[in-house]
C-alpha cells in the first residue's frame, strides 16, 4: 500500500523543465545568472520540504500496521477468558442441599454417626455402663433417624438386614464371645492388611473406640435393611433443610 501511494504521488507530481534546458544557447546577463542561482537554491529547499511529509507518512503507516496486529492479539487473549461460567451449577436451594445430603449411602451414614461419638463413655451418652455395645448400636441408629433392634443383645443384629459375604464399610459386624448368647457388635470402618475388620464400637474399654478384631471371630457382616436406610436418608434430608 505504501509503494502504491508513492507511485501515485510521483505520477501526479507536476513536471518541471530545468532552467538550463529552457535557456540553452541564450546568453544571460550577470543579474539573471544570480537570480537563477537563487531559484535553483529554492527548488532544492522545496525538494527537502516535500521529503519530510513523505517520511512522516511512511512512518505513520508502519506504526499503524504494528499497532493493529498487537491489538488483535490482545483481543484473542481476552477471548480466552470471556466465558467464566462454571461447568457445573452450584447447589443453592434448600431442596438441592437436602437432596445432596440424602444421597450419602445409608451404610456410610451409620459409620459417620458412630464416629461422631468416638471417645465418649456410656455415661456421657446416657447408656448403661455394663455390656453396652448393642446399646451403642441402637443409639447410633436412633441418632441417624432410624430404628435398631431395641435389644441389648449383640447377637440380635444377626437378623437385622441382609448378611454379606465379607466386610463392607458401614456394615454391622457381629463378633463371637464365650457363651451361647454373648457377642460384640460394631460398625465396620475398613480392614487391615490381613483382612481383619476395623470396627467402631462401644464397650471396647470405657469409651467408644476403633479397634481391629480377628476375622475368625466374626459371626456375620450385616447390611441394615432398606427401610432403615430410607429412614436415615429422609432424616438427613430434613436435617439439611433445617440448617439452610
Amino acid at each position: 500500500m505504501v509503494l502504491l501511494a508513492l507511485c501515485e504521488l510521483g505520477k501526479n507530481a507536476p513536471k518541471r523543465r530545468s532552467w538550463g534546458a529552457a535557456m540553452a544557447g541564450t546568453p544571460r546577463p550577470a543579474t539573471e545568472t544570480a537570480t537563477m542561482r537563487g531559484i535553483s537554491s529554492g527548488q532544492a529547499d522545496g525538494s527537502e520540504d516535500m521529503k519530510r511529509p513523505i517520511a512522516v507518512l511512511i512512518t505513520s503507516v508502519f506504526i499503524a500496521g504494528a499497532i493493529v496486529p498487537a491489538h488483535a492479539t490482545g483481543n484473542r487473549q481476552n477471548d480466552r477468558f470471556a466465558n467464566t461460567e462454571p461447568v457445573e451449577t452450584i447447589t443453592r436451594s434448600r431442596s438441592d442441599a437436602a437432596e445432596a445430603a440424602a444421597q450419602v449411602p445409608g451404610a456410610a451414614m451409620v459409620l459417620l454417626e458412630a464416629l461422631r461419638w468416638r471417645g465418649r463413655t456410656a455415661k456421657q451418652l446416657g447408656l448403661p455402663t455394663q455390656l453396652w455395645c448393642a446399646d451403642f448400636m441402637n443409639f447410633v441408629f436412633k441418632k441417624a433417624g432410624a430404628k435398631g433392634t431395641s435389644s441389648r443383645a449383640a447377637r440380635s443384629f444377626l437378623q437385622y438386614g441382609k448378611k454379606l459375604d465379607g466386610p463392607r464399610v458401614g456394615a454391622i459386624a457381629i463378633m463371637w464371645r464365650k457363651g451361647p448368647n454373648n457377642g460384640h457388635v460394631g460398625v465396620v470402618r475398613g480392614t487391615d492388611g490381613q483382612g481383619n475388620p476395623i470396627v467402631v464400637s462401644g464397650n471396647h474399654g470405657p469409651t467408644v473406640t476403633q479397634s481391629v478384631y480377628p476375622k475368625h471371630k466374626v459371626l456375620a457382616y450385616v447390611m441394615p435393611p432398606d427401610y432403615v436406610l430410607e429412614d436415615m436418608a429422609a432424616a438427613a434430608r430434613a436435617a439439611a433443610m433445617a440448617r439452610q
